[in-house]
């Protein structure tokens, strides 16, 4: 009995028989560390998540950076634009008749083979631009020729060889034709002499005074201008007025009809 009662712990008391703390010390609660075990997943969704962000942030990059260049586009062609078309000269009534020009090329060559319906529209075009629209003709001609020089001068100067040599043919032709017809003139002078020796017919009397007959208007109306531009002056004299009455108003007044007397 004794020895059990030594081995049994008494309420209250430790097991060296100690009495029993009444608040919580240092020894009754041991320190406790916790220990944090990392996901595997958490590197590989971080990798993931940088990704996407930086892709995201190309495509941002490369969106505005399209957008900035769409805008200097804009911008570039409404100064080209701009450039080429005069303010003083409105499109709306000529880009009309250039587009019935090319209509009427199309109906004029409606009978003929298939080439020439396929390139009379456009040609009536071109030959219609300059005449109704030159200013504008001018600096898109121009601005082509800018182009052709900054991007193909070799091909530019051949082209500008092409145009001057054709320019100067063209000069030689008409310079030709003229002296062709002074040479005319000169053997048809020459031939109507002739005749009036050989037949005694005055043919220039008559062609002088068909010319002077058949002189232009205009140069008439010159004439007369200048007679009454050298004659003095005339003095005029007011001896009255002309006065022009129109009505302003009618006035309207209702009528009561007459009752007849009837013969009773």
């Amino acid at each position: 009995m004794a020895a059990q009662g030594e081995g049994s712990v008494r309420p209250g008391r430790g097991i060296s028989g100690d009495k029993l703390p009444i608040y919580p010390t240092s020894e009754s609660n041991p320190l406790i560390t916790l220990v944090e075990k990392p996901n595997p997943l958490v590197p590989y969704i971080a990798q993931t998540r940088e990704a996407v962000t930086g892709v995201l942030g190309d495509a941002r990059g490369y969106l505005q950076s399209g957008v900035g260049s769409w805008i200097g586009f804009e911008r570039r062609v409404e100064k080209e634009v701009k450039s080429i078309l005069p303010p003083d000269e409105p499109l709306n009534p000529g880009l009309i008749y250039i587009l019935v020009s090319g209509l009427s090329g199309s109906v004029l060559t409606r009978t003929r083979s298939l080439p020439i319906r396929f390139l009379a529209p456009p040609l009536f075009t071109l030959a219609a631009f300059p005449y109704f629209l030159p200013k504008t003709s001018s600096n898109i001609r121009k601005y082509l020729s800018d182009i052709e020089d900054k991007n193909f001068p070799e091909f530019a100067a051949r082209h500008d060889r092409f145009v001057s040599t054709g320019l100067a043919h063209t000069q030689m032709t008409i310079d030709r034709i003229k002296d062709y017809g002074s040479d005319v003139k000169s053997y048809t002078a020459k031939g109507l002499d002739s005749l009036e020796k050989n037949t005694g017919l005055q043919f220039n009397q008559n062609l002088n005074t068909h010319s002077q007959t058949h002189t232009p208007r205009a140069t008439q109306t010159s004439r007369v201008q200048e007679e009454l531009s050298k004659a003095a002056p005339a003095q005029y004299e007011r001896v009255g007025y002309v006065v022009e009455q129109k009505p302003v108003a009618e006035v309207v007044v209702p009528v009561t009809p007459k009752e007849e007397k009837k013969l009773v």
